[in-house]
């Protein structure tokens, strides 16, 4: 009976090793979500009160390099996903209202698949430091 344990914790043991090995190396990056609201909490990009075109708002890094931006109609926020070494992105609402957002990144280990996740420890709006969720909420 011991012996079956013993056989049993070593073949689950070398599962474990045998799953990892199996699956896709890869870099894993957080998203994050943008909602532009006013003062008092309504949304500055759908809706009734909308002053900025969500399809005309762009996010950039390294100066000039477009970043993909997707338009999440049902949360109302616009998404991206971190870049691995990116700290630094720009928003640009409309040619009179840029937003920088800058971001201290780590690396843990993925659940989604044997890599690592770049994810944001700290996050900055403007200079100062903001809530680090994944939300990031601009007011207007």
């Amino acid at each position: 009976m011991k012996s079956l344990a013993i056989r049993t914790g070593c073949f689950v043991l070398a599962g474990l090793f045998v799953s990892c090995s199996d699956c896709n190396d890869c870099l894993d990056v957080q998203q994050k979500d943008i909602l532009i609201q006013d003062s008092n909490g309504n949304n500055l990009l759908f809706g009734t009160n909308a002053i900025f075109d969500p399809e005309k708002v762009t996010l950039s890094s390294g100066g000039e390099t477009a970043q993909p931006l997707f338009i999440d109609r049902d949360t109302q926020t616009l998404q991206f996903s971190l870049n691995d070494g990116v700290t630094t992105y720009t928003l640009r609402l409309d040619d009179d209202n840029t937003e920088t957002i800058v971001f201290e990144l780590g690396e843990r280990n993925s659940d989604r698949c044997c890599g690592n996740q770049v994810f944001s420890m700290a996050t900055q709006l403007n200079g100062a430091g903001i809530a680090n969720n994944d939300v990031i909420s601009i007011i207007k």
